[in-house]
């Protein structure tokens, strides 16, 4: 009897013990969490004004003693002024002529150089620009989806083609920046891409009925040509400009499994319906199987470039008959190809100037451009796929195989398609790991050290870009009659592509959304209203 009273007691007291070892590791956790919290919510950025300044309607703008980039033609008119009036360039002034124009207002911009507002024409938003399941990247998701809008007007992005968000969601933050309520560019929007069931994006999990009512889906699963269909008008009614649909039918993430692709008749049924509506259909494809189908298949446009083998001469031949325009995304090979320290891929002077890039991007840009728990974010990502062990998978969530992105099989492509005459469109999958949609800068700096051109890297986030919009008659170039997209630049990217990072200000519609030192408010006519 007093053998088992004893154990019972023990038992008892153990029990006791248990109790308030979790709860006290339960009061342990709660002010953890507040504690990270309160850290988290203390280093997030401050929102930042919608614009800096807005012209009274009806009244005109100089710029004057600019110099002006001509990206149609490649070269640089000095000396000139731009006239603009209620958002749209009335004159581009000879410098002759510069005393004789007068305006409602005036800037000295002599020693600035003026480009059309850069076009991102491949970026995700709204993303954050990193990947993980970390408390501190969950508190900093909303903030740092108005910060990437923010960025863009601060780094003369003033359109962005955002190819997948949450459809409901992005089409009102749309409205908001249009309307110069919230700091950002013109958006164009895809809404939810068109995935088939079990395939590609398979990181993307749909959300539950209340909060897909609220926000959308960032992608819409279609099964058979019917479903394609209503797929299109259901994008559409959200306010889609264009339809995104996916074809990889292989994983990006470790393992590589088999993903499944829209049947042929779903994606005809798909093109058939978005072109009655007027709007064109594009499709993610990083793989050889999926860049043949765009081209058999008849889609307007690519999104990547394959990865996994290269484009024989009937490939570019085909698709430089079917005028399709594509969208390569340098720096996803940049984002993604992070090489282990003692990988052989880093006796290759490409890989090896993309991991230069990167450590730039990371050290310097990134704290510009990121909250700080994206910052980290990335740094971890990193520090795991670079410490990896050769035949050793790195153990981490979300992480890419980077392999695919260090053969240079992607470069060899690019640059196939760009010696036979293929139109480049400019985006950097801005959203993903260590890119975001304002930091263009990186994807054209990437292009030139690549092959590409600068005037024809410049061309590709500007006149081309316009012309994947069909808004080539609005966008693009700096002429008569067209919006007054207008960045001024400290240096000329014709000699240097960086120098579109030197940005002193930058004008949508006319509408004035940021400017630095060189760029004053003051002028002879007197200090501007807020508002007009």
């Amino acid at each position: 009897m007093s053998t088992d009273a004893g154990s019972g007691g023990n038992g008892g007291r153990l029990s006791r013990y248990l109790k308030w070892g979790a709860l006290a590791q339960g009061v342990v956790g709660a002010a953890w969490t507040a504690a990270t919290v309160k850290t988290v919510r203390s280093e997030l950025s401050r929102a930042r004004e919608p614009l800096r300044w807005k012209p009274p309607a009806g009244s005109s703008v100089l710029l004057k003693g600019v110099d002006v980039v001509d990206v149609k033609a490649g070269r640089v008119l000095h000396g000139r002024g731009l006239l603009f009036e209620d958002g749209r360039i009335t004159r581009v002034v000879p410098a002759r002529d510069l005393e004789k124009v007068e305006a409602g207002r005036l800037f000295d911009c002599s020693g600035l150089v003026a480009i059309p507002g850069l076009i991102n024409c491949h970026c995700h938003s709204l993303m954050p620009g990193a990947l993980g399941t970390d408390l501190d990247l969950g508190l900093s998701l909303k903030r740092q989806g108005l910060r990437n809008l923010e960025e863009c007007a601060i780094r003369g992005v003033t359109t962005v083609r955002d190819a997948s968000s949450l459809g409901l969601l992005i089409g009102r933050v749309a409205g908001r920046t249009e309307g110069f309520e919230l700091l950002g560019p013109r958006i164009f929007q895809a809404g939810s891409g068109l995935m088939a069931k079990g395939g590609y994006p398979d990181f993307s999990y749909p959300l539950p009925g209340f909060l897909a009512r609220r926000y959308g889906q960032f992608a819409i699963t279609i099964t058979n040509p019917e479903e394609g269909r209503e797929a299109v008008r259901t994008v559409i009614e959200q306010g889609a400009r264009f339809v995104k649909l996916f074809f990889d039918d292989q994983s990006l993430f470790f393992g590589h499994k088999k993903l499944n692709v829209p049947s042929d008749e779903t994606v005809l049924a798909v093109i058939d319906e978005a072109h009655k509506a007027g709007r064109r259909v594009t499709a993610h494809q990083s793989q050889i199987q999926g860049f043949r189908r765009c081209v058999r298949l008849g889609l307007d446009d690519l999104e990547h470039m394959p990865v996994d083998g290269l484009l024989t001469d009937e490939d570019v031949k085909a698709f430089m008959d079917g005028g399709h325009n594509i969208t390569p995304t340098f720096s996803v090979g940049m984002c993604l190809g992070v090489a282990r320290r003692d990988h052989p891929a880093r006796r290759s002077r490409n890989v090896e100037e993309l991991q230069v890039e990167r450590k730039y991007v990371q050290e310097v840009l990134s704290p510009s451009a990121a909250e700080p728990a994206v910052v980290k974010a990335n740094a971890r990502m990193q520090h795991v796929l670079e410490s990896a062990r050769e035949g050793k998978r790195p153990r981490g969530p979300f992480l890419c195989d980077p392999e695919p992105f260090l053969t240079g099989i992607g470069e060899k492509n690019i640059m196939k398609l760009y010696e036979a005459g293929a139109k480049f469109c400019c985006g950097n999958d801005g959203g993903v790991p260590l890119t975001w949609p304002g930091t263009l800068s990186v994807e054209m700096a990437i292009m030139e050290r690549v092959g590409v051109s600068r005037a024809d890297v410049l061309r590709s986030a500007t006149i081309n870009a316009a012309g994947l919009l069909g808004m080539e008659g609005e966008l693009g170039s700096l002429e008569e009659g067209k919006l007054a997209d207008i960045v001024l630049l400290g240096g000329n990217p014709l000699d240097d592509i960086r120098a579109v990072e030197r940005v002193e200000a930058v004008f949508r519609s006319g509408v004035l959304l940021h400017h630095g030192v060189r760029f004053h408010l003051e002028s002879e006519v007197g200090a501007p209203a807020r508002s007009g």
